[in-house]
């Protein structure tokens, strides 16, 4: 699954958005949720936001013209804690019989599950009590945590307690050596709502059990009927407020656990197992996947206000995804319907082939969706043949018994090897596991049918809400677990939100309508620089053909014109010459990056330009980066056009290609350093503005063929520093720098660097700078991110600290960190009918703890729900607290030159994620490219 929207090789898509084209804009992995949210996967940890839904207002704006914008004013059913809510935190020590610490978690827990449940906790209640007690334990690795007190273990003078002595764990000892009752954190209200008619002394909870009641008649019943107590404030304990992120983890682990007893755990989501989709396509033939709705939900703190004395609220986020497996096994696979499994008649070929193909490559097994890398296929056994070791079982018998699972192919080969824990191989059939990708026809069709409308989010949402609700489940646990926990819904609170105006776009002289805000190709035709033919620069191209195409008849000398007649027609101080200076053939079966090489580095044209028409023999060439490489050596630009996309040789529609060409012929300029528009930004930021965009690029990890183990890849980072003199006068400068696999900070030194050299060369003093820091989450805000200022400061030439010290003398400067991977998403309502907000809604009502909080919705595609980017500024100088940032950002969300529209980051920081993705799929890593000798080019797009 992927997450859309992304730029991509340069002309792939239908209006030549990036190196891809356009994007996948698929939504797979989008989240959903009705208001404020929290990070998801990949990019940082959980965090809360979300409530009932935004009631809408003035009608739904948006695509064209906006119109009033949606009214954002009421955010409901937001979580809240009783008056008497707390909970316990114990540590654990564990030492093997050399006294060493135990790291592992699995054999912690193995302890763990051994002395406290089958030693302590029996020796303390019934089997019936500690099934009820299991509910509110949640162990955690180096600590347990508990939503109710635990017998024998009441009071800090029983500690410490041995649990596992080691006389029947192998000499393994844990102990639990320290404990604390802890309430709500102090920033948080827990002013809980009773019925106006009288006040609830108790909360409406069982102290003896894990149920909560809607009413404190339903509770008094129940505690008469079980001999029970309700949950009173106790003011003898000693309790102190737990620290906010001590609050989340127990409060999120709790979520964990009531979604784990009500749905199955599929990496960090939760799924219903029985509910699922399998599309078709337009013939009705299945696609070969299933598809699963996905839940994702966090807790966290936030604030209704700007202001640090604001109290906090907990919050919800509720994201909604999509998961696909693969209906067709890896037996189907290997053998497509052209042989019998069961007698194993593959060729030799057949079996090479699948070695090459599935060796390295991840499956996810179909009973429990967990995920292997493979090691190895043996072809010489069989489920039948091939013995567990060390028993005389065999893997048909196994999955018998031990499953309950009966094969469909016992006597199939092969069996597939992968990697377990510590290096351990397992030994699978090979109708129980599939492949985890998905074909490419498959993932062109992600956003239709792995997409969520506002619709089912909202039905989404509904679905969890029931967790927060005493008595509406009808299972095991029917008054709730959260609610017994003392987790409940609150009444709703306010949201503040408004639809920011389109900032002034100007393409060469064309003002961009505000009703073309949203997509300003077909104006971008019309922008002329009127530079005389004799003053402008003419580039030679170098064209790269495959032997394919020109045997074709010379369809790529049309190609070719097509191209040039629309560079030229913007009559840019760059231009194309009327054919191309040379051409290079490439044989079609051969990698081109060789021909690329040879060529190059004999004598080399003045002004020269690369222009690929190579037919790629895939949809991800692997000759791409390598040539790209080669180029980076020289500082050469280059562009790719890629045939096996779009045939534009031969065009089943001549107006579709010349929408892609017309974008290629826009990425051709942008890269020479021709800026084909740009955008008002406010009047308060001091010009000139030094605006730096930074990300770093983690590469996937690859498969080791000799140690047998996937290994870590260098992560890039990119720096793209630019140099605002007037809205249409911006200079660039570019860097990359190598990082250990999957390093994100420490980049104070890089920063330096890049800031000081940029100056250097570029002959210019900023009077302030604007930072947008992309990957990086809250918890480095206080460390990493101070020191990336301090190396930021200095290549400013202001060698000051940040702080509470007032900086004298230096270059103001702002800080913003944008989390693009959450899980928010804010909805307005038409009637009874919920819609995605539209492009520009920035949203200001869930502020963080600590630092200014702004979201934005770059976008709003129409076929799925908007998702938006949340901004925190985590630093600003007196000198820019009369510049509007969000403002600012919106603005600069209109300047990425790939996309005549307006994208989700700002445009430095998307040219940064563009720029790192480029260098970190180099074989180098990017170690090639010379930073001087691509200044004020835009030559990654």
């Amino acid at each position: 699954m992927h997450r859309g929207g992304r730029g991509g090789r340069e002309s792939r898509g239908s209006s030549g958005r990036g190196d891809r084209g356009r994007g996948r804009g698929g939504d797979g992995n989008r989240g959903g949720g009705r208001g404020r949210g929290g990070d998801s996967s990949r990019g940082g940890g959980g965090g809360g936001g979300g409530g009932r839904d935004f009631r809408g207002g003035g009608g739904r704006g948006g695509r064209e013209g906006r119109g009033r914008g949606p009214d954002f004013s009421q955010l409901t059913s937001c979580p809240q804690v009783s008056p008497s809510f707390s909970f316990w935190m114990f540590s654990l020590e564990c030492r093997d019989k050399n006294n060493k610490l135990i790291d592992g978690r699995t054999r912690r827990f193995q302890l763990f599950q051994t002395g406290f449940w089958d030693l302590f906790m029996a020796r303390q209640l019934s089997p019936q009590q500690i099934e009820d007690l299991k509910r509110v334990v949640f162990f955690q690795n180096l600590t347990f945590m508990s939503g109710r007190d635990i017998p024998g273990l009441s009071t800090p003078d029983q500690l410490p307690l041995t649990l596992c002595d080691g006389s029947t764990t192998n000499g393994d000892v844990m102990r639990i050596v320290h404990m604390q009752k802890l309430s709500a954190p102090k920033e948080l209200s827990v002013a809980w709502n009773p019925a106006e008619e009288h006040v609830v002394l108790a909360d409406l909870r069982c102290a003896d059990c894990t149920q909560a009641f809607r009413d404190e008649q339903s509770l008094l019943q129940h505690c008469r009927q079980k001999g029970h107590q309700p949950v009173y404030s106790d003011e003898t304990s000693v309790t102190k407020p737990a620290s906010v992120a001590e609050f989340e983890m127990f409060a999120n682990v709790a979520l964990e656990g009531a979604l784990r007893e009500r749905m199955a755990r599929w990496g960090r989501e939760f799924i219903d197992p029985q509910s699922f989709t399998e599309p078709t396509d337009r013939n009705g033939q299945s696609l070969g996947v299933k598809i699963f709705k996905a839940y994702r939900c966090n807790f966290n703190l936030m604030r209704q206000s700007n202001t640090k004395s604001a109290v906090a609220r907990l919050t919800l986020t509720i994201d909604l995804r999509a998961k696909l497996i693969r209906t067709a096994t890896l037996l189907d696979a290997l053998y497509k319907g052209n042989y019998s499994p069961s007698k194993g008649n593959l060729s030799k070929a057949d079996m090479d082939n699948a070695k090459r193909t599935w060796i390295g490559e991840t499956v996810i097994t179909t009973y429990d969706k967990k995920c292997y890398p493979v090691v190895d296929l043996l072809f010489d056994h069989s489920p039948d043949s091939l013995m567990i070791p060390g028993t005389q079982t065999s893997h048909t018998q196994y999955f018998a018994t031990r499953k309950k699972m009966k094969l469909k192919y016992p006597s199939a080969k092969p069996m597939v090897v992968v990697q377990g824990r510590n290096k351990s191989k397992i030994f699978l059939p090979a109708e129980l596991v599939t492949g985890n990708e998905l074909d490419p026809e498959v993932k062109e069709k992600l956003p239709m049918i792995a997409g969520f409308n506002p619709q089912e989010r909202n039905k989404a949402i509904d679905v969890v809400r029931e967790y927060l609700i005493p008595g509406a489940q009808t299972t095991r646990g029917a008054g709730g677990l959260l609610p017994a926990l003392g987790i409940a819904l609150q009444s709703p609170i306010n949201a503040t939100c408004k639809v920011m105006p389109v900032p002034s776009i100007i393409a060469a002289g064309v003002s961009v309508p505000k009703e073309k805000a949203d997509n300003w190709a077909p104006v971008l035709s019309k922008a002329k620089f009127n530079v005389n033919t004799s003053q402008a620069t003419t580039l030679n191209v170098v064209l790269v053909c495959s032997a394919f195409l020109i045997e074709r008849g010379g369809g790529y000398k049309d190609t070719y014109d097509r191209i040039r007649d629309l560079v030229n027609g913007h009559n840019a101080k760059f231009r194309l010459g009327n054919k191309p200076h040379e051409v290079v053939k490439v044989d079609a079966n051969k990698s081109h990056h060789g021909a690329v090489q040879k060529h190059f580095s004999g004598k080399v044209p003045a002004n020269v330009f690369i222009l690929d028409f190579t037919k790629p023999r895939g949809s991800m060439d692997p000759d791409y980066p390598v040539v790209k490489m080669i180029l980076a050596q020289n500082g050469y630009i280059s562009q790719f056009v890629n045939f096996n996309t779009y045939r534009h040789d031969e065009p089943r529609d001549m107006k579709r290609s010349n929408i892609i060409l017309q974008g290629v012929a826009r990425q051709i300029l942008e890269k020479v350093g021709v800026r084909i528009w740009w955008v008002s930004i406010p009047k308060e930021l001091p010009l000139p503005s030094v605006l730096v965009g930074v990300d770093v690029y983690h590469a996937p990890r690859v498969f080791n063929p000799i140690t047998k183990e996937k290994v870590g890849k260098a992560s890039v980072a990119a720096i793209v520093v630019q140099i605002v003199r007037k809205e249409n006068d911006i200079l660039t400068y570019t860097k990359t720098f190598v990082q250990e696999p999957g390093q994100e900070y420490q980049l104070n030194e890089c920063l330096e660097q890049t800031v000081k050299a940029a100056l250097k060369l570029l002959h210019e003093k900023p009077k302030s700078c604007v930072i947008w820091r992309d990957g990086i989450g809250e918890g480095a805000f206080a460390t990493d991110a101070i020191d990336e200022m301090k190396g930021i400061r200095k290549g400013l030439g202001a060698d000051a600290v940040v702080g509470t010290k007032k900086i004298e003398n230096s270059v103001p400067l702002a800080y913003v960190v944008c989390q693009k991977r959450i899980a928010t998403k804010f909805f307005a309502m038409e009637g009874q009918q919920p819609f995605g907000a539209p492009s520009g809604t920035l949203v200001e009502g869930f502020q963080g703890l600590r630092h200014h909080t702004f979201y934005i919705n770059g976008r709003a595609p129409p076929f799925s729900t908007p998702k938006p980017v949340r901004f925190i500024t985590v630093h600003r100088d007196a000198g820019l607290a009369q510049v509007d940032i969000p403002s600012l950002t919106w603005s600069s969300c209109h300047n990425y030159a790939n996309w005549a529209g307006p994208v989700k980051l700002p445009a430095p920081t998307q040219y940064a994620h563009k720029l790192a993705e480029l260098a970190g799929n180099m074989p180098d890593h990017g170690g090639s490219i010379s930073a001087e000798r691509y200044a004020n080019t835009l030559y990654f797009l």
